[in-house]
C-alpha cells in the first residue's frame, strides 16, 4: 500500500473549528507529527501551503524567518501555527502553556513577511489549547479533548483517499529497498550498455519508444494504491531504460501533464533497484506526489534520488521547490511558458 495523500487540496476537507484544524493536519503531512511546528498558510481561507518542521531545528535565528518567506513565496497571507509537544500544559491560564517561545518567534516572523497569525495552537497528549483564545467557554484552561469522535475530518478524509500514517519513520519506511536488490546491478550496467550501442547504430529510438510504451502500460495497469509485482526482466527494462534522461524526462513530463500517474509503479521500481538505477524513479514518484499535495512524501523521495545520484538535476529542482514553499497548483506545468506578470 502506498501512503499518499492523494490530492489533498482537491480533497475539500471543510475545517469549521479548531479541533478540526488538528484533526486535518496529519493527512495534510501525510504522517502524525510530534515534537513539532506545523504551519498551515491560508490565502481567502483556502489551503496555500502546509510547513512542518521538529521543535529542536528551530535554533538558528533566521530558521523561521526562511520558513515564512518560503510560505509567503507560496501564495499564504495568513496562517494557523500548531505546537506539537509532550510537555505539558500547566493547570492556569495560556501563560503557563509550554513552547510559548515558538509562538512569539514565529508571530515576529510572519509580520516581517506580512503573514497575519489567525490563530496559535497548542497539541499535547490527547488534548488541545489555544495560545490566544482567553475565554474559558471557549478554551478552557485544562484544554479540550482530541477525541477520535470528535470531528467529522478523519471520515472525510478516509472517504477521500486520504492516509495519515502513524509517524515520519513510517513514512521514511514505506521507501525501504528490497534486501537482494544489488544483485540486478551486473544486468542492468549490461542492459545500459546494449541501450548505448542501440544508440550508435541507429537503433536508439525504436528501443526508446519500445521501453517508453512497456513502461506507461504497466504504469496504467494498477491502481495508485497497489504495489505492482515486478519479475527481473521487466526491473532491469525499465531500470536502465529510465537511466537514459532523455526517455526519463519524457515520462517525467507525461507524469506532470497528467497523463499518467505511476506512482505505484515508480515506487516498486524505487525499491527494487540499487543504485543509481534508483534515482529516476524516486524522482518520478516524488514529483507526483508533489503535484498531487504530499510534500512529505515529495520530499523523501527527492533527498533520497540525489543521495542515489547526485547528479539529478530534476531531484534538485523538486527539493528547490518544495524548500521555497511553491504551490504545485500555480507552479507551471514543465515546458509551459512562463506566466505574464
Amino acid at each position: 500500500m502506498i501512503p499518499t495523500s492523494e490530492n489533498v487540496r482537491d480533497a475539500r476537507l471543510r475545517v469549521r473549528s479548531p479541533g478540526d484544524l488538528i484533526h486535518a493536519v496529519p493527512y495534510l503531512l501525510g504522517f502524525h507529527p510530534a515534537e513539532s511546528l506545523v504551519a498551515v498558510g491560508l490565502h481567502r481561507a483556502l489551503l496555500a501551503v502546509t510547513m512542518r518542521i521538529d521543535l529542536c531545528e528551530l535554533q538558528g535565528p533566521e530558521v523561521l524567518p526562511h520558513i515564512l518567506a518560503a510560505m509567503a513565496d507560496g501564495g499564504a497571507s495568513s496562517l494557523i501555527g500548531v505546537v506539537y509537544t509532550d510537555q505539558r500544559a500547566g493547570p492556569g491560564a495560556a501563560e503557563q502553556l509550554p513552547r510559548t517561545d515558538v509562538v512569539d518567534e514565529l508571530t515576529a516572523a510572519a509580520d516581517a513577511v506580512g503573514i497575519a497569525v489567525d490563530e496559535m495552537l497548542l497539541v499535547s497528549g490527547a488534548r488541545w489549547w489555544s495560545y490566544l483564545c482567553r475565554l474559558p467557554e471557549c478554551c478552557p484552561p485544562e484544554g479540550r479533548p482530541l477525541r477520535p469522535d470528535g470531528s467529522e475530518i478523519p471520515a472525510a478524509a478516509t472517504f477521500a483517499g486520504l492516509v495519515a500514517l502513524p509517524d515520519r519513520a513510517a513514512l521514511e519506511r514505506s521507501f525501504d529497498p528490497e534486501p537482494d536488490r544489488d544483485r540486478l546491478l551486473a544486468r542492468l550496467r549490461a542492459a545500459e550498455r546494449g541501450a548505448a550501442r542501440a544508440v550508435l547504430t541507429g537503433r536508439g529510438n525504436g528501443q526508446d519508444g519500445a521501453a517508453k510504451r512497456a513502461l506507461f502500460a504497466k504504469a496504467r495497469e494498477h491502481d495508485a494504491q497497489l504495489l505492482p509485482a515486478l519479475g527481473d526482466d521487466e526491473a532491469v527494462r525499465f531500470g536502465a531504460a529510465l537511466r537514459a534522461a532523455r526517455l526519463r524526462d519524457a515520462v517525467w513530463r507525461a507524469g506532470d501533464a497528467g497523463r499518467i500517474d505511476g506512482r505505484a509503479l515508480w515506487l516498486a521500481l524505487a525499491r527494487r533497484l540499487p543504485p543509481p538505477y534508483d534515482a529516476a524513479p524516486l524522482l518520478l514518484f516524488g514529483w507526483i506526489s508533489w503535484r498531487r499535495g504530499n510534500g512529505a512524501l515529495a520530499r523523501t523521495a527527492a533527498e533520497r534520488a540525489l543521495t542515489s545520484d547526485p547528479t539529478c538535476g530534476p531531484a534538485d529542482l523538486l527539493l528547490s521547490l518544495l524548500s521555497r514553499g511553491m504551490d504545485p497548483r500555480r507552479t507551471p506545468k514543465l515546458g509551459s511558458p512562463p506566466r505574464s506578470a
